[in-house]
Order: structure tokens, then sequence, then C-alpha cells
């Protein structure tokens, strides 16, 4: 049951992604059987070009028809959903259903799903979906890992304000409410270590914080002392601010459908009041390590960026 480099198959879903960013450069050279799944063909196009030796394969994850083509063959799967899709919990049944009927007469194993901290909180639609995927995926009879990564730390315009001469921070939400973010590099080893290590991992569930609760006011105060320069912070205003993220989004899914919107105004009406907190504990764990701190995240971006 030990992972073979050589001949399992390891299925990797919305690769372009920030999840995948720090990951895919971990298994690359481990892996002889890379499947990398994306939405688009500018995304296709990209990642062939990046990762030539990896199978890249374009598919609609909501199609039991796509599930079943991307899953035919593999032995382990890191699913990650698209965020804030209105039919995020539907893609994850699909998907869970695909990886069932592999999983009886096919080569499928394990079962990664990359969730959200705090998955029972169901002020916010897009935790609210995951809870539902996780509860279908724990009834699965699927030998699967569940983890879930908080709010992202990479997000953090730290180049943006390095390079202003009257560097501004808009937050989008009070800048005072605390969230335990999570590092992509520490979520990436992470995963790596769920990938590789496989039935140690089986029926498990792990958070996954990088950080002790910190705000964008912290955050943003830190960055000032490392580099010696005052940093103003200003407050958009709520629709400013959700008109900014269903742009975003809209790139991805060509439209924003109304359970799109709503979620994105309930995200931010939510960070507003409570933030999202977690301990960094379970991720030091299983990592090796202690996780990357705020302040280490900030002083490795400024090094970055005064060396490019």
């Amino acid at each position: 049951m030990s992972v073979d480099f050589e001949n399992d198959v390891l299925l990797l879903t919305c690769a372009s992604g920030k999840q995948c960013s720090r990951l895919i450069p971990l298994l690359y050279n481990q892996w002889k059987h890379l499947r990398l799944v994306v939405n688009t063909v500018s995304s296709e196009e990209s990642l062939k070009t990046q990762w030539p030796n990896a199978t890249v394969m374009r598919a609609d994850m909501s199609r039991i028809e796509d599930a079943r083509r991307l899953l035919s063959g593999v032995t382990t799967v890191l699913y990650i959903g698209p965020s804030a899709h209105c039919h995020e919990t539907e893609m994850g049944y699909t998907m869970i259903d695909a990886a069932r009927q592999e999983s009886q007469t096919g080569t499928l194993k394990h079962f990664i799903y990359s969730s959200v901290l705090h998955p029972q909180i169901r002020k916010l639609m897009n935790h609210d979906c995951k809870r539902y995927v996780e509860e279908y995926l724990i009834e699965s009879w699927l030998n699967y890992t569940i983890l879930q990564p908080s709010h992202i730390l990479d997000q953090f315009p730290v180049e943006q304000l390095l390079q202003s001469e009257d560097p501004v921070f808009p937050a989008s939400f009070d800048p005072q409410v605390t969230f335990s973010f999570t590092v992509l590099q520490d979520l990436a080893e992470a995963f790596a270590h769920i990938i590789n290590e496989r039935e140690k991992h089986y029926l498990a569930e792990y958070t996954a914080c990088s950080t002790a609760p910190t705000s964008y006011a912290d955050l943003v105060a830190m960055l000032s002392k490392e580099i010696g320069k005052p940093i103003r912070i200003i407050r958009k205003e709520f629709f400013e601010s959700a008109a900014q993220f269903q742009n975003m989004l809209a790139g991805k899914y060509g439209d924003v459908p109304p359970g799109t919107r709503d979620t994105i105004h309930r995200l931010l009406l939510y960070y507003n009041f409570y933030g999202i907190k977690g301990n960094p504990n379970v991720l030091g764990w299983l990592i090796g390590r202690t996780p990357t701190t705020a302040k280490e995240f900030l002083r490795q971006k400024i090094l970055k960026v005064h060396n490019s």
C-alpha cells in the first residue's frame, strides 16, 4: 500500500490556483505520473509550458463524465474545489462519486480534500458548501484526508506596499479583526506529507493555520517597522470591496451569479466582526517544523523583493 512514485498516478485539481503553486514544485521531480486539472485554455497552455513532464487536462468537474475521465487510473487525488463557486457542493459530490467508482473498479486509494478552517460556520456560504462536501466524503467509504487551511497570508500585498512612495493598505473590512493565517509554503509541505505518506493520514482531519491570531493592522505595523516607513490604512466602502471580489471571480468564471455575489457579501460582513481564528500546532506537527510566523513571512517577502 505504500506510495510507488514510478507507477502511481497523482491527480491535482485547480492546478493553476494558489494552493498548487507551491505544491507542484515539491512533487514534480518525485512523481513520475502527475496529472494536473485546469478549467481554461489559458491555464492549460501555461501549465503545459511550465511543467512539460506532467499531464495537463482541461475539464468541467461538475460533469460526471469529466470527473470519471480525470480519475481513471488515478491512485491519489488532491481535490481542491473552485473558491466561492455557486455549485461548489455539487462539484464536490460529483468528484467523490467518481472517486468511489474508481476505488471499487480501478486504482484509487486516497482522496485528499482541501476544505476550509471551521466549515461549521454556517453564516459563511463558502464554508457551508465545504461542510456538506466533508460530510459526503466521510460517508463515502473512501480512504480520505481533510485539510482545513485558513485565510491565505500570501495575498497580503507586500510587494505593492514596498514599491510605493506613499504606501496605503486598502482594508476591505475592519483591519483590527484577527485571523489565523495560512502560509502557502507551509500548506504545500503539509499536502506533500499527506500525499507521500498516504496510509498514515487515512481518515484524518487536520486544521492548517500557520499563525496565531493576527490582524491586518498588526501586519501593516510589522511591515512598517521592518521597512522604516509609515504605511497608512484606509477602509474601503462595503460595496466597493464586494465589487472588487466579484470582478476577480468574474475573470475565473466569466460571470458572477447571485449565489456567488451573496457569498462575497456574507464573507465581508463576517470578516468584519469575527475573523477566522485557529491554532498552528497541528500544522507544525504535519510539516515537522514551526509554521511560518507573520513576521517571518514579511521578512521573507522583503528579502525576495530586494533580491529581485
